[in-house]
């Protein structure tokens, strides 16, 4: 088990993920959204490259170039609910 730490078992670790404020954003659907939703997002915008260009190289450029943007928008989503929760 060389990904975990050897202070941490792997129980103590599946606590951690469970008890985690973050995944209890969106009643607890932000993982799944976030696990979901983002490849789909990055396929449907390849699918409208290729319609439009019709050009394997163009469309993988441009949905690689697109990866960042999404998951930024992830992060700053998960920011504004967090913020949001605060007040």
């Amino acid at each position: 088990m060389g990904f975990l730490s050897s202070k941490q078992s792997l129980s103590d670790t599946v606590d951690d993920v469970i008890n985690n404020p973050a995944f209890e954003m969106l009643g607890g659907y932000h993982i799944f959204l976030r696990r979901m939703l983002i490849p789909i997002i990055l396929l449907l915008f390849a699918l409208l490259v290729w319609t439009i260009t019709n050009h394997k190289l163009l469309t993988a450029l441009l949905t690689g170039l697109a990866a960042g943007p999404v998951f930024n928008l992830d992060r700053a989503i998960a920011e504004w609910l967090r913020r949001r929760d605060k007040l």
